[in-house]
Formats: structure tokens, C-alpha cells, sequence
């Protein structure tokens, strides 16, 4: 197969695997109050089925990454996708709580696997002048499907049932390991001389730790929090000193890197977590059915299909963080808009919809390239997967503290629908969280820039 059909493909791979990670991250949100009738769950075991989904992942993205970099990374995407398809079908066939969890974690494991792997394929394959309109393309994507996954899911609850949530992502993984078969191709990572063991396993402990310790903060759990700080110090003490680390530390030393991290952080954590409390509000306190909820959230996946291009184009003649702290501008108004969410009309959250779609489209891309040009050729696999886990963490933090707020105020045995105004109470609480990241990152970014036009 020549270079060039081989490229090709590649970023069709990447386009349908990120579209995929993102949308099963994000599919399960409107099944969840059917999933909450149909197995009698509590508010704590409705949000663990994205919690334990979004902690595997985190946790062990980073490290697989390493590992499959150096093992193989087609052959491990073979196996991750088919770990995928194993996951779902659990899924859709459970009868129970526990067996979903497990379902979940499995899908947890082989996201992780995938994420790690296919910013890292992109970069090998495809020459440097059209690395960064690539990886514009995959996040756009991703976006979509993140955005996308509620109007979905809606009309496949509403029709079938929350079981079939699961299976429709099925034929879009056998069409990459299709794919993957096709190019009959193996990539390696020239850099990745030898795997970090001890560093992979405090890794693991300290993030799952962390985002664990997070959901159960309170007076006789902070314990965990506390164990995974001392987890994150021990780390940091182990690799400063590795000649071939987990994740190399001097990256953070690039304010611009990290600045460009924390603004995917905030993203993810303001969207995610909007999206999950407006679908709640739209079916529990409203009382509007799956199908309606998820065409009332399409026109989010819409504004972010029509901004994307648009965004890709206006990031080869601006500053990327001018067009990132406009887009995270849109998500900040659809906050407010929230804020009031039973007071304005529902056209008005349908606006704030709108708003956050046209915050998605400006982002993505603006923020992708600023954060993998500024780093060397060698350092963009460490770059990417923390990336990646950048925008993961805060998906992950945000429900767990959302999960706090609402443990507070209704209680963890309390079901959602016996008590919509403490639920409205807890989504305000979240929203002023929300509002401040969301402002810190606009300010952070104009800063920057303002500091490099004086130097």
C-alpha cells in the first residue's frame, strides 16, 4: 500500500476511534434514569457507572500508553478494540449493578489502551506538515461524539431500550479493527527503550486513588484523598531520577504546556458536567421522555460540526489561546444560563446548548495544536497522552464532586426523582464551580498572551 493511501487511512482510523472514546464516555448519561428505574439504583451507584468507566481509563492511559508505544501499538489496538466489543456486550446484558460496574471497567481499560495509542500512531505515520491539521480533524471528532452521544442515546432508549446504548458503537469498532487489518502494519516508538515498572505502578495507585479519594472526601474517608497526595510526592521523588520515566517531568516546566493542559481541564470539566446536569433536569424535573432529551441535545453536536472547520482555519492566522478563551467565553455564558435553569424558559436552555456547540467547534482544534507544537518530536507521545488524560481527569473530577454535592444535599441512598428541588440546589452549587475554573482559564490565557506581546 503506498504512503499516501496508508495516511489516509490512518486518519480515518483516528477520526472513528476518538469519535468512539468520546462518545462512550458520554452515551450512558441519558440511560441513566431508565437505567435507575429498571435496576432500583441510589443517586451514589447511578453516577459510579461513569465513575468507575472514567477512573479505569484515566488511571492506566498514561502507562499503557508507554507499554503498547514499545510493544506494538497495532497489535495492542487489535486487542483493546475486541476488549471493547467483549465490554459492551456485557453491557447490554446485564442484570444486575455489579455486572455493569465490571462491564464498565473493561470498557475503561480498553479506552485507555485506545487513547493512548492513536494520537501516538497519528504522529509516526504522517509527515510533520500535516500533523497539526490532523490531530485538529481527530479532536473535532472526538467533540462531535462527545456531543453527539446524548441525541443518540436518547433516540435508541426512547425506541429500543438503554441495553442497545451499548451495542450501537459495536459496528464502528469492527470497522477500525477492519481497518487496522487492512493496513496490516505494526508502529513502534524508537524513544521507548525500556518500561518504567515501579513508576507505572504508582501512577496507577496514585490516580485511581486520587479520583476515588475524591468521590468519598468527606470526614471519615479523606484518608484516601491524603494517601493519594503522599502517592503523587512518591512519584514525582521516583521520576526525577529515571532515565526512562513514566511521564518526563520537564515537560511541566513549559508554563505554556501546562497552561494549555489546564485550559483542556477546565473544558472538559465545564461541558461534561452540564451536559449530565441538563439531562437530568430535562427528564427528572421536567419530566421530557429520552427521545425528546436527546434531540433537544443535538443541536449542541450541530453548532460544533458547523464552528470546527471554521476554528481549524482561524487557528492557522490567530493566537490559539485568543480563540480558546473565546470559545471558553460561550461555555461560561451556557453556565449562567443553567444557573437559572428553573426560572428561564426552556428555549433558553436550548440556546445555552447552542452555545456550548459553538464553544466545542472554537476549541478543539486552537487548543490540540498549541498544546502538541509546542513540544519537541520526541516528547509528543508523553504530550499526548497527558493531553488526553488532561481532558479525562476533568471529566472524572466533575462528576465526583457533583457526586459529593449531591451525597450533601439528597443523601446517597435518596432516588433522584424523590427529591428534584435539593437536586436543583446541588446542580447550582456545581454550576458556581464551574462558572470560577471556567473564568481562572479565560484570565490564564489572556495573560499569557498579553505576557509574549510585551516580551
Amino acid at each position: 500500500m503506498k504512503k499516501e493511501v496508508e495516511d489516509k487511512w490512518v486518519m480515518i482510523l483516528g477520526c472513528l476511534l476518538l469519535f468512539c472514546v468520546q462518545f462512550i464516555a458520554n452515551m450512558v448519561t441519558v440511560a441513566l434514569p431508565t437505567i435507575e428505574s429498571d435496576l432500583h439504583l441510589s443517586v451514589e451507584m447511578l453516577n459510579a457507572i461513569n465513575l468507575v468507566f472514567l477512573i479505569t481509563s484515566v488511571s492506566l492511559m498514561l502507562p499503557l500508553g508507554k507499554y503498547v508505544s514499545k510493544y506494538g501499538i497495532g497489535r495492542y489496538l487489535k486487542y483493546s478494540i475486541v476488549l471493547m466489543t467483549v465490554g459492551l456486550l456485557l453491557s447490554a446484558f446485564s442484570t444486575d449493578i455489579n455486572t455493569l460496574l465490571l462491564s464498565r471497567i473493561i470498557q475503561g481499560i480498553a479506552t485507555a489502551i485506545i487513547n493512548g495509542a492513536m494520537y501516538v500512531i497519528v504522529a509516526i505515520q504522517l509527515p510533520s506538515d500535516k500533523l497539526g491539521y490532523a490531530l485538529g480533524i481527530m479532536g473535532s471528532c472526538g467533540y462531535i461524539g462527545l456531543c453527539l452521544s446524548n441525541s443518540v442515546s436518547g433516540l435508541v432508549v426512547y425506541y429500543l431500550s438503554w441495553r442497545a446504548v451499548f451495542l450501537i458503537l459495536i459496528p464502528v469498532y469492527i470497522i477500525t479493527l477492519l481497518i487496522l487489518v487492512k493496513l496490516d502494519k505494526e508502529w513502534h516508538t524508537d524513544d521507548v527503550k525500556q518500561t518504567d515498572n515501579i513508576g507505572s505502578i504508582i501512577y496507577v495507585l496514585f490516580m485511581g486513588l486520587f479520583l476515588y479519594g475524591i468521590v468519598k472526601l468527606d470526614n471519615n474517608n479523606i484518608f484516601i484523598f491524603i494517601l493519594s497526595i503522599i502517592m503523587l510526592i512518591i512519584f514525582f521523588k521516583v521520576e526525577k531520577n529515571k532515565e526512562h520515566p513514566v511521564f518526563d517531568l520537564n515537560l511541566l516546566k513549559n508554563f505554556k504546556y501546562v497552561l494549555g493542559n489546564y485550559s483542556a481541564f477546565v473544558m472538559y470539566f465545564m461541558t461534561f458536567i452540564t451536559s449530565y446536569i441538563l439531562n437530568l433536569y430535562l427528564q427528572n424535573a421536567l419530566g421530557y421522555d429520552a427521545r425528546f432529551t436527546g434531540l433537544f441535545l443535538l443541536s449542541t453536536p450541530i453548532a460544533v460540526v458547523l464552528v470546527s472547520s471554521f476554528a481549524g482555519k482561524l487557528s492557522d492566522k490567530r493566537d490559539e489561546r485568543t480563540i480558546s478563551s473565546i470559545a471558553l467565553t460561550f461555555i461560561v455564558i451556557t453556565v449562567a444560563i443553567l444557573f437559572f435553569m428553573d426560572i428561564v424558559p426552556v428555549y433558553a436552555l436550548l440556546i445555552a446548548c447552542v452555545l456550548q456547540g459553538i464553544g466545542h467547534g472554537l476549541f478543539s482544534s486552537p487548543n490540540n495544536r498549541f498544546v502538541l507544537t509546542i513540544v519537541d518530536q520526541k516528547d509528543l507521545s508523553d504530550a499526548s497522552a497527558m493531553l488526553s488524560t488532561s481532558k479525562d481527569v476533568g471529566k472524572s473530577i466533575s462528576l465526583s464532586l457533583f457526586s459529593i454535592i449531591c451525597g450533601f444535599i439528597l443523601g446517597t441512598s435518596s432516588a433522584l426523582n424523590d427529591n428534584v428541588p435539593s437536586f436543583i440546589t446541588s446542580s447550582k452549587i456545581m454550576l458556581s464551580i464551574v462558572m470560577f475554573l471556567g473564568i481562572s482559564s479565560i484570565i490564564l490565557l489572556v495573560l499569557s498572551k498579553i505576557k509574549d506581546k510585551s516580551a
